[in-house]
Formats: structure tokens, sequence, C-alpha cells
């Protein structure tokens, strides 16, 4: 079923059903997470497509996981996000797509492309692994303030 995203014109192959199979038990049907436990995907991650290295980091998160401690919105989460390497590389792209089209439109930048699967299997060749993604992320994150 393809879900046409009204802030880009792009189709989305399967990224809805991808959320709601892979991701709605812990993110929420809202992408609002479980407070503490799961953090928001909804008004949070749109803006790091603003530069490659967020980009990359969503991909990684999606394809490696990630564990530790991060903060979304002034909220503390210690949790696991568990790797999804059985996901293809147009899934993940799907799947981040809707994400970021559904649930964060409004901090997208004015210039933003969807991923493409083409990117997805860039990023996902690089060297990366479950711990180097919180690093990865606390890179990320000094790099939005600058």
């Amino acid at each position: 079923m393809a879900l046409l995203a009204a802030t880009t014109g792009i189709v989305h192959a399967g990224g809805r059903e991808i959320f709601q199979t892979n991701c709605i038990i812990c993110h929420q049907e809202d992408a609002q997470g479980l407070p503490g436990m799961y953090p928001p995907l909804a008004d949070s991650i749109g803006h790091y497509v603003a530069i490659p290295a967020g980009r990359a980091y969503l991909v990684h998160v999606v394809s490696f996981g990630l564990n530790g401690r991060i903060s979304v919105h002034r909220v503390t989460y210690d949790g696991v996000m568990y790797p999804w390497p059985q996901l293809s590389d147009e899934d993940v792209a799907d799947v981040l797509n809707y994400v970021l089209t559904t649930f964060n439109a409004k901090l997208l930048p004015k210039t933003f492309k969807p991923l493409t699967a083409h990117q997805v299997t860039k990023y996902r060749a690089g060297p990366t692994a479950l711990g180097n993604v919180h690093d990865e992320r606390a890179a990320l994150m000094k790099a939005l303030t600058k």
C-alpha cells in the first residue's frame, strides 16, 4: 500500500507498514514513544537530516541499533534499540522517510530530499557497530548545536 507524503510529494512504498510492523511496539502509533523507556521519534529527528552525518546516523540506528543514555526533549532514556539488519536498504529508506515526513514534517529543512536505497547502502557499508552509534549520536548533537 502506497502512502503519499503531502510535504514532499514522494510515495512511501511500505514505510507505514514497516513502521507498524516493527517500530510501533516501542515508539507507539503516534511515534511519541514511552517516557523513560523508548524515546519519541515524532518532533525530534527531522532536523537531523540537515547534515549528511544526521542522515547516516538515522540509517545506523535502524541498521545497527543503539544502547546507552540519550536525552530527547530533556527526558533521559537508557534503553536498547535493537538492530534491524533484516530490513532491506529500500525498507530502511522507506520507514525513515515515513517517520520523517509523517511525524517530523515541521522540523525538516526546506531543502529536504528523501533518503534513497542507494544512500542507505552507502551508509550501511561503513565500519559502524552497536557501540559506535552512541558516540556517533553525541557527535551529531554537538554538530547540530553549532
